[in-house]
């Protein structure tokens, strides 16, 4: 009867540690620092695309940090409301963040980013 006591005492600390740690992969990126955020996105860009130069790569860290501080002021502002009117502005935000990075870039170079980052995605969620 020890036993059996021992053993479900660890299924269920396992079932609460895993829990908890699955809530806060979810929560990582909308509570992570917009700069920090901003820091990561330009280190995947400069190993995918190779930035020319630390000018370029300062403007591309000024776009991400700009839309980063967007999606986080509009995560906070969420309640347990309309997730499809959420998405909708998250993507509006995207697609202002993704105009500003195709003006610094150029198409060629931002389609190259692009499709890696989908790519990424994918796999991702595979694991997942």
């Amino acid at each position: 009867m020890k036993n059996v006591m021992k053993t479900l005492g660890v299924v269920i600390l396992s079932l609460i540690v895993t829990t908890a740690f699955g809530q806060q992969r979810g929560q990582g990126m909308r509570n992570m620092d917009p700069d920090a955020m901003a820091d990561r996105q330009v280190e995947q860009m400069k190993e995918i695309i190779k930035l020319k130069n630390n000018k370029e790569e300062k403007k591309v860290k000024e776009v991400f940090v700009k839309y980063a501080k967007e999606r986080q002021k509009e995560f906070s502002n969420m309640t347990r409301g309309d997730r499809g009117a959420m998405r909708e502005k998250i993507q509006e935000i995207t697609n202002k963040q993704n105009k500003e990075l195709k003006e610094i870039l150029g198409e060629e170079r931002f389609n190259t980013w692009n499709e890696k980052m989908d790519e990424l995605r994918r796999n991702r969620r595979r694991r997942d």
